[in-house]
């Protein structure tokens, strides 16, 4: 009777401890997927939330911090960090009179052609169809944009530097 009584309490734990199994798995990081209103143990379901934890941070510290920094901005949440462009990514220059080459410099050691972009745009609002740009990198931190000589005179720019990885 007793091993009757045993048998029935070891039986109805181990139905009680009946999960479903994973149905699939995601593409790049296997985290495993299940079938709408499966019976998961909360230990898996946290593991996979600790692994994409450890993802997006390990994504957050990789970034470049020279292009994107992450803060916090009260405007968007009191507690949470936002992702922004940092202040050595993007600047504000201008051309004296109507010179038709002008120079800024970027925080870094090392500007490559082919691997670091620049988009220049006219700021202000005298802006006329003479006033377009190109650029050259003329040393590891200096970049040269050049103009017609048509263009506006004291014409202010904005800059923002991109690096392909």
């Amino acid at each position: 009777m007793k091993t009757l009584f045993f048998f029935l309490i070891i039986s109805s734990f181990s139905i009680a401890q009946v999960f479903d199994e994973p149905i699939d798995s995601t593409e790049h990081y296997a985290f495993r997927l299940y079938a709408q209103s499966a019976r998961v143990p909360a230990e898996i379901l946290n593991e996979d939330k600790e692994k994409i934890d450890s993802l997006i941070y390990a994504l957050i510290v990789w970034t470049d911090t020279l292009q994107l920094i992450m803060v916090s901005d009260l405007e968007l949440h009191p507690t949470q960090l936002a992702l922004k462009i940092s202040n050595y990514a993007t600047g504000i220059d201008s051309f004296v009179t109507t010179a038709t080459a002008d120079t800024f410099t970027v925080q870094v050691d090392t500007l490559e052609a082919g691997v670091d972009y620049f988009f220049i745009q006219a700021y202000g609002d005298a802006i006329s169809a003479n006033d377009q740009f190109a650029f050259s990198i003329i040393s590891p931190n200096k970049v040269r944009v050049v103009r017609p000589a048509s263009g506006t005179s004291g014409l202010k720019y904005i800059w923002r530097w991109i690096r392909r990885y």
